[in-house]
Parts: C-alpha cells; sequence; structure tokens
C-alpha cells in the first residue's frame, strides 16, 4: 500500500510539472517595466529620437520605427526588435547601446514569448 501512495504522489507531482502551461506575458505588468527602465531613455517619442521608434506605451511601441518588422505579432524570431536585443545584430549595435548592462536572457525570452502571443496591450 504504501509502493502505490507514493508512485501515485511522484505521478501527481511530475505530471503536474509537465502539465503546466507558460504564464501569459502581460505587456503593462511584464514587459513595459523592462522598456522603462531600460529602453525609454533613448526610445522616447521626441523629436531628438534618430531612429523615431518609441517605447513610450503599447501603442507606440507598435506604430513608430522606420523598420516595418519591429514587431511581428506571433512570429518573435522574425521580429526585428528580438534581433537588436541580441550580440551580434546584422545593423548596428546591440540594445541598449548606452548601457553596460544588457537585457538578461529572461527578459529577451519573456518579450519574445509575448510576440509570439501576439504582442496584444494586455
Amino acid at each position: 500500500m504504501k509502493l502505490v501512495t507514493t508512485v501515485s504522489a511522484a505521478v501527481l507531482f511530475f505530471g503536474s510539472l509537465f502539465g503546466q502551461e507558460k504564464e501569459t506575458i502581460s505587456f503593462s505588468k511584464d514587459l513595459f517595466p523592462i522598456f522603462k527602465t531600460k529602453c525609454l531613455k533613448c526610445h522616447e517619442k521626441d523629436d531628438a529620437n534618430p531612429s523615431s521608434f518609441a517605447m513610450d506605451n503599447y501603442e507606440t511601441l507598435m506604430e513608430s520605427g522606420m523598420t516595418k518588422n519591429i514587431i511581428v505579432p506571433g512570429k518573435g524570431n522574425d521580429s526585428y526588435l528580438i534581433t537588436k536585443l541580441l550580440p551580434n545584430p546584422p545593423k548596428g549595435s546591440q540594445m541598449p547601446i548606452f548601457s553596460k548592462k544588457k537585457l538578461s536572457s529572461t527578459d529577451i525570452d519573456r518579450i519574445r514569448q509575448w510576440i509570439d502571443e501576439g504582442a496584444k496591450n494586455n
């Protein structure tokens, strides 16, 4: 009887580990704080922003910039934003340029997941 209880507990434990789905990423709760601390210094909607890419809020993030594929909803790996956050992008420098501390791989993965989830205003 003890073996059956132990096996049942193990099945429940490992089943719950592997059955968990990824947490949905929220723009306002999870991403905007990252953008605010790491990106807004250079990516505000103003005349001094040479890239014309603003991250002040969801609307400017989705509508600004000179590159059409900055954020491709549903396709994080096709989104230029992800390319620019990774080392050695094909054009220019890795973002953020003026910070010695780049975004963590966890932060980049969260941004990619949000884009993969459809880049929703949530």
